[in-house]
């Protein structure tokens, strides 16, 4: 897809596309790199300037540290504290430290003694529920070491800062002095002084005091001790938090967390990213202008080589292309005026040989056409008489085939004829002699109704009476025949008169019953099909002037096909036996009192209507090798329409096909 969208760019976007795409691809990647390291390197620089003031406010709290230390010695110092404490009075000890609280802004004052006992104290209302380590006090106080701690509140609302010093006599050791601050936001505010990093103080994992006011209400997990710095979220805002730990001298930890708030840094960053997009888009269109400048400068003298190009490919040959450089397009332009100045040299050429062979062609072609035409006019004159001798050769073949059969069936019928004259005007004298005979022996019954043994055995052996009666039925029947045959003689008499070379006066219906008289047997019931029924639908006729035997070969050959075609239908399926019922249906009538007409149809198929444009063809048939020649239908449209004058047609359709013959009733 990207291969196929690539392709159907033009030339400077082709070329232009993939250099944007490597340029911006390095300067975005150069642009990240840099984005990144300089951000890591702000990043890096405020987590050392956090790690910096960790150190600074290690020393303000080493300071803080030494301040209470220093109160505390000025306490135990004091001349009538120390009094105090030898006399064990508590009141006077308490009267005395209460104006030094608040003198030197403490906020817990504790005498004890060696064994840990306390003898006054005075303290805040906030850190009533704080409770010291007696026992590490007693020990650093019996020993006169200075001891310093956080400790918390039970609640761990607010951490403590205390220091311990001894109470010394010039002998020994009195007791001790215990001074406290409270850790607080202001206390932290002080240490923190004007370092940027806000400073969180945490005591037993819960926040005590804090400069950041969301520090306490919100919670965040505070990094590690000794652990690097690293960023965490409060409220929403990112800071760089860095802990410090603050160990007491019985390895007490507490912390004391620095956080750096990232915002500044982030809209740093925001700035440089802002900055760098700038700067990348107006480089990315100054790059892209100039590289596109470069490109149509390049782009345009190969357009102006692709026009030229085209002017020499559509035959303009005598445009040159101006070269201007040494550069590749220069040399190209070079090889394009070489070769469009061959090329017109050849064309010249060739054009003068295609002007000769021009010339060459037309006379050839106008000798090809004269002689191509002389061969098609004598081709076709051929194939005319060939089809012509062919039709006349098939139809004298014909004419020569039925005048034989003619001939035949004329001396046929002329042999039959006589015998059977003989025995048909024989026939009604011997009915006669036969109705005697009957008489006489009905008489000699009647007479002598008892006659011989003898006799009456013979009458009996003879069945006299069936005799009487069959014999007659007999002569009937021997009557009937020969009229017959009569008949079918003068039918055939009729039939055969094909060598009459004139027109007669004939009888239409006379030749339709002689020809389907002698087709009667094809008609009849036979084992494979039932029997065809003629419907004859006779108009009243005049005689027609015509070639009786010619027509009556018409007829024949139209009705032997209706045949042939209910035969093979009934054929094609078995069943339709029993529900088929063939039948051919002769009609004539009398058209405009000049014409006659004669229907022949059947009650098939039909016939396709790719075959019946072809059926009068000669030569064509559908009827398998040995059954047809071809030349029926071909013949009956010759006599019917040539020697008749008048019209033979075909309509065919699935209920079946009926051929259609019309004839003047005179051919004069």
């Amino acid at each position: 897809m990207f291969k196929q969208a690539y392709s159907k760019l033009p030339l400077k976007a082709k070329i232009l596309l993939p250099l944007l795409l490597v340029f911006m691809s390095i300067w975005t990647l150069g642009t990240i790199s840099f984005g990144y390291f300089f951000t890591q390197r702000l990043e890096g620089k405020l987590k050392a300037e956090t790690k910096g003031v960790a150190s600074l406010v290690t020393d303000t709290l080493e300071r803080e540290k030494k301040l209470l230390f220093l109160k505390a010695r000025w306490i135990a110092d004091s001349k009538e504290v120390s009094q105090l404490v030898v006399q064990k009075d508590k009141a006077a000890l308490l009267r005395t430290l209460l104006p030094l609280k608040e003198s030197l802004q403490l906020d817990l004052i504790t005498i004890i003694d060696t064994d840990g006992g306390i003898l006054a104290q005075v303290k805040q209302k906030e850190i009533i529920s704080v409770k010291l380590d007696n026992a590490a006090m007693n020990q650093a106080a019996s020993l006169g070491i200075d001891y310093f701690n956080v400790i918390a509140t039970q609640d761990n609302t607010a951490s403590l800062l205390i220091g311990l010093t001894s109470v010394k006599s010039t002998e020994k050791i009195l007791g001790g002095v215990i001074a406290g601050t409270i850790i607080d936001d202001e206390v932290l505010t002080r240490i923190r002084s004007n370092a940027e990093p806000h400073l969180v103080k945490i005591q037993n994992e819960q926040v005590t005091a804090s400069t950041l006011s969301s520090a306490k209400s919100n919670y965040w997990q505070a990094p590690k001790t000794k652990s690097r710095p690293q960023k965490v979220n409060i409220a929403g805002e990112n800071y760089i938090a860095y802990s410090v730990a603050i160990i007491g001298l019985d390895n007490t930890v507490s912390k004391l967390v620095l956080l750096n708030s990232v915002a500044s840094l982030e809209k740093t960053q925001q700035k440089m990213w802002m900055s760098i997009t700038i700067f990348s888009i107006v480089v990315a269109i100054i790059f892209s202008f100039v590289v596109f400048k470069v490109i149509t400068l390049v782009t345009n003298r190969i357009i102006y080589l692709t026009e030229a190009t085209n002017i020499i490919a559509n035959g303009d040959f005598s445009t040159c292309i101006d070269v201007d450089g040494n550069d590749e397009i220069s040399i190209l332009a070079k090889s394009f005026n070489y070769m469009s100045g061959q090329l017109a040299l050849l064309l010249q050429k060739q054009k003068e040989i295609n002007e000769e062979l021009e010339k060459n062609n037309q006379t050839l072609e106008h000798r090809v056409e004269s002689r191509t035409l002389e061969l098609n006019e004598k081709n076709t004159y051929l194939e005319e008489t060939l089809q012509e001798l062919q039709r006349t050769q098939a139809q004298v073949i014909q004419s020569e085939k039925m005048s034989s059969l003619g001939q035949m069936v004329a001396g046929v019928a002329h042999e039959i004829n006589n015998p059977v004259s003989f025995v048909h005007g024989n026939l009604e004298p011997a009915c006669e002699y036969a109705q005697d005979l009957i008489k006489i022996i009905e008489l000699y019954q009647q007479h002598y109704p008892e006659p011989v043994e003898e006799i009456q055995e013979e009458i009996e052996a003879v069945e006299l009476d069936f005799l009487k009666e069959d014999f007659v039925k007999l002569l009937d029947s021997m009557q009937n025949g020969t009229e017959r045959i009569k008949e079918i003689v003068l039918s055939l008499r009729n039939f055969s008169r094909l060598d009459e070379s004139e027109f007669k006066q004939v009888d239409i219906h006379e030749g339709i019953d002689s020809t389907l008289l002698i087709l009667q047997n094809r008609f009849k019931s036979k084992p494979e099909h039932p029997e065809i029924a003629i419907i004859k639908q006779y108009s009243s006729l005049p005689k027609v002037d015509c070639y009786a035997g010619q027509l009556n070969q018409v007829f024949m050959n139209i009705l032997v096909n209706a045949i042939d075609a209910l035969e093979d239908e009934i054929n094609k399926n078995e069943n339709i036996n029993k529900t088929f019922n063939p039948q051919i249906r002769v009609s004539t009538e009398l058209f405009d009192n000049q014409n006659i007409v004669i229907r022949i149809a059947d009650n098939g198929s039909g016939i396709p209507p790719n075959v019946q444009s072809k059926l009068f063809d000669p030569f064509f048939t559908t009827k398998e090798v040995g059954k047809g020649t071809g030349l029926g239908l071909s013949i009956s449209y010759q006599i019917i329409v040539d020697k008749h004058h008048g019209k033979l047609s075909c309509e065919s359709s699935e209920r079946g096909t009926e051929f259609i013959i019309e004839i003047p009733i005179s051919q004069n």
